[in-house]
């Protein structure tokens, strides 16, 4: 049987979550939601919707909200730098007749957001980088970056973390970030498995010559960055000049009830990355293609490259 066409599937989920007679919440903002409701890909895609639909807003000047409750509250990690997107949830409407429901995820073009009502509030599901289409579509000149630091300031919390590697970051330093998956069997995610324990020596061996090679060619501390703490504990028993951010890390949409720590971690990874001179990205043939790095970079707008590696 072939999937409903997405008006139906929102149609029936807005059946199912709103009521006839339910708040009618404040004002008529674009809400990106973040809830739990449905597949939203990892923090960096949560990141690209956001900003995104904020672009979107921002070009045709419309209010704009982040609701952003799962598997954390945002609050707890990033908080408003010059743009106020936080709503209450006595604001956010819960009546029918207030509210169109979209869900763009997986969608890689905004047209469905076209024509929006002007009376209800927008609740929307969004994983996907639109910001080029918006600039050329409303000749805008946003840059991905730069709106992601109007949205986003460290909390306490966050901060606090950033400060414990000051002695690193406070001067240039270039970065590594190695995208492992469940390959080593420590980073639980989707219906990925271990490799066997030959090719996980292959691939840690491979990884640690690379930045043995970075390490000798640039005269720059390395940070480097994973999913996987086997990796980073091999990677920095192998190359004992590098610094890392240690720990485990959990996947904001595969895992729902982590401490706190686990999800904090990724955020943590992610300023440090931002921060780097330079970001690298190798892989194996193994290995995932994160844009997690890429981004990272782009919100100072420093350099990012991607490595093909071969065991």
């Amino acid at each position: 049987m072939s999937p409903l066409p997405k008006g139906c599937q929102e149609w029936l989920g807005k059946m199912r979550r709103y009521s006839l007679f339910g708040a009618r919440g404040d004002g008529n903002a674009l809400v990106a939601m973040v809830d739990g409701r449905g597949f939203q890909g990892g923090l960096c895609d949560r990141w690209k919707g956001i900003v995104s639909l904020y672009a979107f807003a921002k070009a045709t000047k419309r209010d704009f909200r982040i609701y952003y409750s799962y598997p954390f509250d945002l609050h707890l990690f990033q908080l408003p730098n010059t743009y106020d997107w936080t709503i209450s949830d006595s604001a956010l409407s819960h009546r029918f007749s207030h509210v169109k429901l979209l869900r763009v995820v997986g969608e890689n073009d905004f047209h469905r957001l076209d024509n929006l009502p002007s009376d209800k509030q927008i609740h929307c599901y969004a994983n996907r980088d639109w910001v080029e289409q918006i600039n050329s579509t409303f000749g805008t000149n946003y840059r991905w970056g730069e709106l992601f630091s109007e949205l986003f300031s460290p909390s306490t919390l966050l901060q606090n973390e950033l400060q414990k590697f000051d002695t690193y970051t406070g001067n240039p330093y270039i970065a590594v970030a190695l995208r492992v998956q469940n390959l080593f069997g420590d980073f639980p995610e989707y219906d990925y498995h271990p490799a066997t324990p030959e090719m996980q020596a292959a691939i840690v061996k491979t990884l640690a010559k690379y930045v043995n090679s970075l390490h000798n060619k640039h005269n720059l501390p390395i940070l480097v960055t994973s999913d996987s703490q086997t990796v980073l504990q091999t990677i920095s028993r192998l190359c004992p000049f590098v610094f890392t951010n240690s720990g485990k890390a959990a996947h904001a949409d595969t895992t729902a009830d982590a401490p706190l720590a686990e999800y904090l971690k990724p955020m943590v990874d992610f300023y440090l990355l931002a921060g780097a001179q330079k970001v690298f990205a190798p892989a194996t043939e193994q290995m995932y293609m994160s844009d997690f790095p890429k981004y990272a970079a782009a919100v100072n707008n420093h350099d990012f490259e991607r490595v093909a590696l071969h065991i």
